[in-house]
């Protein structure tokens, strides 16, 4: 994929400003005084606004962002990131990787819609997956460091091949990963042709060494240990795992895995800050809220009434979104002739699984 900036800006707003601006209505004056940079009560009011902003159900397309794409492990079911600001997942496409047929322009790689998620169990069928969720990095479930050990990639290959799970957690409570993002792969990557591909020399796969790697209690996340010819990357504590359903089956294909997600609302520490991610064309929404928190703060009785006026706001810009179509799919829960029961019990019939068992070879 294109290589942006993680968490572009969006705002040139600061909060200040809207302190200043606030400052002109007469009720508001004792709350925030006059002139100067008092920092309470404003940064919580912003924090506040903030919060109820972005915890509207509504998928803003100025706070999307995208996970690195990831490679997929047979058998493995948690995939650890780096990504701390993960409120909720949107989407995720599952591209298969090594289709030969965009090599020479012949046509697109094939890929594939999953269903997202609450809240996913731990499971051990094996099938392409279909469901998605993200859980916190330390409540995932992690493999078991040994020595001598082949962690293989399945980029380049037939099918995937046989790896234990790539991950594991050190002595020191350190979690480590093999993080496939640093091979960069996208939609125009070189798919699998009569024989494997060459992964580049950054490639962190390789064979463990004799002695388990260790690093310093509560080391950075992003720092890397070499482990023989592996590459081990600390994936940060406060951090978030995507989870897939059913389990990558071994000797299936190997998919490469590309989250969308809506970012979590960050603090605001002074107001010098901007209001980030809202864009300056929203900034309406956030001086709205504000001012309905000073009249509250101060016992004014116009609160009530600028607090439906924010309220109606908030809709006014949700529902200007219902003017674009949706772009998912209806898929039967039963057949025309009766039935609708998955041959494999333990997995409902739903949109990700729409017509039963076959449906996993996609």
């Amino acid at each position: 994929m294109p290589v942006f900036p993680l968490v572009p800006p969006r705002s040139s707003v600061t909060l200040q400003q809207i302190v200043n601006w606030a400052r002109t209505f007469p009720e508001c004056v004792p709350v925030l005084g006059t002139s100067g940079f008092s920092q309470e009560p404003a940064i919580t009011f912003a924090n506040d606004v903030m919060q109820k902003i972005l915890a509207q159900g509504m998928d803003w397309k100025w706070n999307r962002a995208y996970i690195p794409p990831f490679m997929t492990v047979a058998l493995q079911q948690d995939y650890p990131t780096q990504i701390t600001d993960i409120s909720w997942l949107e989407s995720c496409r599952m591209i298969d990787i090594n289709n030969s047929t965009n090599n020479g322009n012949l046509a697109p790689k094939p890929m594939y819609a999953l269903e997202v998620l609450r809240d996913i169990n731990l499971t051990s069928i094996q099938a392409n997956p279909f469901n998605i969720c993200f859980v916190q990095n330390y409540l995932a479930t992690f493999g078991v460091w040994t020595p001598n050990t082949a962690f293989l990639c399945g980029y380049g290959q037939s099918m995937t091949p046989k790896s234990p799970i790539q991950s594991f957690v050190d002595t020191n409570g350190n979690i480590l990963y093999i993080d496939s993002t640093v091979l960069n792969l996208n939609l125009e990557s070189p798919g699998f042709v009569n024989g494997p591909i060459n992964l580049p020399p950054t490639a962190p796969y390789g064979t463990t060494g004799t002695v388990q790697p260790v690093l310093p209690p509560e080391s950075p996340a992003g720092a890397t240990v070499l482990d023989g010819t592996v590459t081990w990357t600390v994936a940060p504590s406060n951090g978030y795992t995507i989870r897939l359903n059913p389990l990558p089956p071994l000797s299936g294909l190997a998919w490469l895995m590309w989250p969308v997600y809506q970012r979590k609302a960050s603090l605001f520490v002074t107001i010098q800050q901007t209001i980030d991610p809202i864009p300056d064309e929203y900034a309406y929404l956030f001086r709205s809220g504000f001012l309905a928190m000073c009249y509250d703060h101060v016992g004014s009785p116009k609160a009530t009434t600028q607090y439906a006026k924010w309220e109606e706001q908030i809709m006014t810009a949700l529902k200007a979104a219902d003017r674009e179509q949706e772009g998912f799919t209806l898929y039967p829960s039963t057949g025309l002739t009766g039935g609708g029961v998955s041959a494999n019990w333990s997995v409902s019939i739903g949109p990700g699984w729409p017509y039963g068992t076959g449906y996993a070879g996609l």
